[in-house]
């Protein structure tokens, strides 16, 4: 369950960074954001509806000036900004180098599913926070390997 929800992370948002940065950051190319910001509604729980209506409103932030659209190469350099480890390529439906709003939803949404819900479909916030954590240790465990092979 640890790797299925870490490749989830890994992919999606999942692969995310926990820290806070300047309001405006996303703005400015970096895509990133915490656990808490994705509970809309404060209650302490994450529902699709929250995930999905958060990623929106930050691509649109993240794309502001570039209409709703992001080169792979862009989108990848504005996740690595943000601490994610996603490999933005993935998102790239049509594989014509762009990644627009519609192909990043149709990601974000399908990696949704690998998230342990409750029974009403939600993710507790602590739940979600651990899960990056957790993420974020494998993934830096991982990178570092690659890093020690050689070519």
């Amino acid at each position: 369950m640890t790797r299925r929800l870490a490749a989830l992370l890994c992919a999606a948002v999942t692969s995310i960074s926990v820290a806070q940065r300047e309001p405006n950051d996303s703005v400015q190319g970096a895509m990133h954001f915490s656990a808490k910001a994705l509970d809309l509604d404060g209650d302490g729980m994450i529902s699709k509806d929250e995930f999905m209506t958060y990623h929106a409103a930050m691509w649109d932030k993240m794309t502001v000036a570039t209409h709703g659209n992001l080169t792979v190469s862009a989108a990848a350099a504005a996740f690595a900004r943000g601490g994610m480890h996603i490999d933005a390529g993935q998102m790239d439906l049509d594989r014509d180098g762009n990644i627009s709003k519609d192909e990043f939803m149709h990601y974000k949404a399908s990696h949704w599913g690998l998230l342990p819900p409750d029974a009403r479909g939600r993710i507790s916030v602590s739940d979600f926070v651990t899960a990056m954590q957790t993420h974020r240790s494998e993934a830096a465990s991982a990178a570092a390997t690659r890093a020690s092979k050689p070519d």
